[in-house]
């Protein structure tokens, strides 16, 4: 499977400025060359004087039948100091531009850049159609300036010799070649753009096009019709005159096997300059092939126009020739469409473009409707453009906005309310940004706020990592997945389910020991496909249709419909009958005191790595936490917290936090001798199917990530805490709701009083655990002289482990204040006493 990644090409890899030279030097053409509109005056406002010995060469004002200027290139060309030059337009002739610098000037003069880029954040990504734009609209306002509008030109023939010299006779009659002022036009446009205007309301870029037939008959005050659209002669005359100024006299001829109308045109194509140094797109381009990308163009530009400077710079060598969306694709795609009766134009923000990269039968299927759905190839969308962005979107890809080519405010404002997936600065930033979103753990933190792109970072982690064809996948993020995601993906027509576990920070290379379990006894679901690389876990299962326990024992707590033949005391059941259950394979599994293996078990992954290691620190270490709202001080620092003793809800701690944790490094330590048996580890409710044979109901696990050898204590440990004690972090809002909780400071001592109490399918689930589970472990162990002397102290600062640090209690952008600190309690609660708290509350 290949790793596509297709790129715009101007403003991401190549520059833009000689197309907009281009485009400004056609509209030059057509304002002041006698062959067409023949106008003389450049406007008042250019903010340019007469020649003096202090300003030296600036605008020269001209004679009616004679053009002449000279101009100061150091604001355009900031490494030119003294160049200066002169373009003559007399009554029979016009000199073409033949210097980069000339070439310049002069287009940005009658075709400014805010204008350009007006067009283009308004998805008109083609250069052509970009020109085009700015021809259609300064024709139209042109033609409002005659005294009729222009109505005695009718029929509009704006691309015929004999129209166009009418048009002209117009202009002298009406003394507007001296007094038209395109500046004053231009200006008026900035403050209300035509585009804005309501006839183009709900169009963005080819779509303008069509509109433009009806503000013309609004501007000018009578109907008309075919004359501005898109494909329409008036269009391909323009597109020929800007290709004359691109390809130069010389290539176009040969180009297109007839001279140009105008000779003299030296070639925009050959004054072509890298957007950035060469040298750093090149090594950015070779890492990417080297990294296993494979790389593709969607671009505006014709096949010849795109290669030349891409050849020219040593870049064409890292694009995949089969993966070349240029222009021709779209064009030769339109043909077939036409030949069909239809007029769908292929071109951005249409898919086909982006789609055509990828895959040219299946986008021209597509586009044809002999095919139906998603183009099923995963791909990298990389553009500067809302169109770039919108049809990058459109295809399916995961989108990539690139700010070197939204050039002003306006222009990145419309590319950024596009809504691309991700934006960076250049092309330099793309893969830092593929290393951190080819990261699982971005997946996860993504998948609650911004499921769409998690999706499309996952279909495209399947085929990086897994070699595997999927049409389709689906997250199904779940308040219990806190450092986890799962859900579905289509390969071939078959659906399956996956599931991994993100564990940032993590120190162990693997993790998913499910055939141990399997052997054991436990009635585990059987992976289909394993992944176990470091930080690269995956596991994918056949689809199970059971009902999740994380499921049902919440539809009990909030009142919610229960499938059939089920309810609380059926649950409550299931768990006594799974206790007696794992205590056997306890005993079957059971070894008596031994050192730990070389290799450590996953479990410690849970409760001492994440305690010894970067998790602890970046989650207190540092760190000033915030006191609930309206609290005086606003926040205490970690390094106090720790060292303060607690009293919560009258009970006095013993032990402070600081105490509490120093102690768990110690007594956790996974290189202490221990008695061991074969368990899940990780066994809370959100892995666990309730399956019903027909003749009972029994737990289905999944998701072994921390399954193998280890502590019989520590097994426990996590479906307990998470079963029973945590909807804090589950269900953050709704307990935040009814949550009153205040912490004062006296002293050296942190007073904390809440109302957070067990809801009774909890306290119910808890005595289960108690009676069906921990006493029969604890005397079954103590049997076998294998119950550690300070096993009350692991349970209890195992437990403590789980609401300190399986999430950021403090992280302000998922949790208020107070519930970073009833987790916080609960962590110095379970240190010190263990459930015997809760056990307390359940018996009252």
């Amino acid at each position: 499977m290949k790793n596509l990644i297709i790129f715009d090409l101007d403003g991401v890899v190549t520059s833009e400025e000689a197309y907009w030279d281009c485009a400004g030097l056609t509209l030059h053409e057509l304002l002041f060359s006698p062959r067409y509109w023949q106008i003389t005056h450049w406007g008042d406002e250019l903010g340019w004087e007469e020649p003096t010995a202090s300003t030296g060469s600036t605008y020269r004002r001209r004679e009616r039948q004679a053009l002449s200027v000279e101009t100061d290139l150091v604001s355009v060309f900031p490494n030119v100091h003294s160049v200066s030059f002169n373009v003559r337009v007399d009554g029979s002739s016009y000199q073409p531009a033949t210097m980069a610098q000339e070439s310049r000037v002069l287009s940005r003069m009658v075709f400014p850049e805010w204008l350009i880029l007006s067009f283009k954040a308004r998805s008109l990504n083609s250069n052509w159609d970009t020109c085009y734009a700015a021809v259609c609209l300064h024709l139209i306002a042109l033609l409002a300036s005659l005294p009729d509008h222009g109505a005695t030109l009718q029929p509009f023939a704006p691309w015929d010799t004999a129209w166009l010299a009418s048009l002209r006779a117009q202009i002298v009659a009406s003394d507007l070649a001296d007094t038209w002022d395109i500046l004053r036009v231009q200006a008026a446009w900035r403050i209300q753009h035509p585009f804005d205007l309501p006839v183009f309301h709900g169009a963005t870029g080819l779509e303008l096009f069509e509109c433009l037939d009806t503000y013309a008959s609004e501007t000018l005050g009578y109907l008309v019709e075919g004359v501005f659209s898109r494909h329409k002669l008036f269009w391909r005359f323009c597109r020929d005159l800007f290709q004359e100024w691109f390809l130069g006299e010389a290539l176009y001829s040969s180009t297109y096997g007839h001279a140009p109308t105008q000779t003299g045109k030296p070639g925009c194509i050959f004054f072509e300059e890298p957007l950035l140094p060469v040298e750093q797109t090149r090594a950015v381009l070779a890492g990417l092939c080297e990294a296993g990308y494979t790389l593709g163009i969607a671009s505006g530009r014709v096949k010849q126009e795109a290669e030349q400077p891409l050849a020219k710079y040593d870049l064409l060598r890292f694009f995949d020739e089969q993966h070349r969306g240029t222009y021709d694709v779209v064009t030769r795609a339109e043909k077939v469409l036409r030949a069909q009766g239809d007029t769908t134009m292929l071109g951005k923000p249409h898919p086909f473009q982006f789609q055509a990269a990828v895959d040219y039968e299946r986008a021209l299927g597509l586009a044809l409707g002999t095919m139906q759905g998603p183009l099923g190839i995963p791909f990298i969308a990389v553009g500067d453009s809302t169109s770039d962005i919108l049809s990058g979107r459109a295809a399916g890809g995961l989108t990539v906005a690139v700010l070197t080519g939204a050039r002003s405010p306006e222009a990145r404002e419309l590319l950024l309310k596009s809504q691309p997936d991700f934006v960076i600065e250049d092309i330099t930033k793309l893969p830092a940004l593929l290393e951190e979103i080819g990261d699982l753990a971005t997946i996860q933190q993504l998948q609650f706020e911004r499921r769409e792109v998690a999706e499309k970072l996952l279909h495209l982690w399947f085929t990086k990592h897994m070699n595997l064809v999927v049409e389709h996948v689906r997250l199904t993020p779940k308040p219990v997945s806190l450092n986890s995601f799962n859900g579905f993906y289509q390969s071939n027509g078959e659906e399956y389910f996956f599931k991994t576990h993100v564990e940032a920070h993590g120190v162990l290379d693997e993790y998913y020991h499910s055939k141990s379990l399997d052997q054991a006894g436990y009635n585990v679901v059987r992976p289909l496909h394993l992944l176990r690389e470091k930080e690269r876990q995956m596991v994918i299962y056949p689809v199970v249709h059971w009902p999740v326990m994380f499921d049902l024992m919440r539809a009990v707590e909030t009142g919610q419909e229960l499938p059939a033949g089920i309810h609380a005391d059926t649950l409550m059941e299931a768990e006594r009958v799974e206790c007696t259950r794992l205590l056997q394979l306890y005993a079957q599994t059971f070894q008596s005191l031994e050192k730990p293996p070389l290799q450590l078990p996953p479990i410690h992954q849970l409760f001492w790595h994440r305690l010894s290691g970067e998790r602890f620190q970046q989650f207190y270490v540092s760190k000033m936490l915030p006191l609930p709202t309206g609290s005086r001080p606003q926040a205490l620092s970690f390094a106090e917290v720790q060292e303060c003793s607690w009293t919560i809800n009258g009970v006095e701690q013993t032990q402070t936090l600081g105490e509490l944790v120093q102690q768990a490094r110690e007594t956790l330590d996974p290189t202490r001798e221990t008695a061991t048996i074969i368990g899940h580890g990780d066994a809370h409710f959100g892995n666990v199917f309730l399956e019903d044979t027909g003749e009972k109901q029994r737990y289905l696990y999944f998701d072994p990530a921390f399954a193998g050898r280890h502590a019989p204590l520590l097994d426990v440990v996590k479906p307990l805490y998470h079963n029973v004690f945590a909807m804090w972090m589950y269900f953050t809002q709704e307990v935040a709701r009814d949550l009153q909780l205040s912490v004062k400071m006296e002293g050296a001592r942190l007073i904390v009083e809440h109302n957070y109490r067990l809801t009774p399918i909890r306290r119910a689930l808890l005595q289960v655990k108690q009676e069906a589970l921990l006493q029969p472990l604890v005397a079954w162990l103590r049997e076998q002289d294998a119950l550690p002397d300070d096993w009350q102290t692991i349970l209890n600062l195992a437990l403590m482990c789980c609401p300190l640090l399986t999430v950021d209690p403090f992280d302000q952008q998922k949790r208020p204040a107070e519930i970073g600190w009833l987790g916080l309690t609960q962590a110095v609660q379970l240190g010190n006493r263990g459930i015997d708290a809760w056990k307390e509350q359940s018996e009252q």
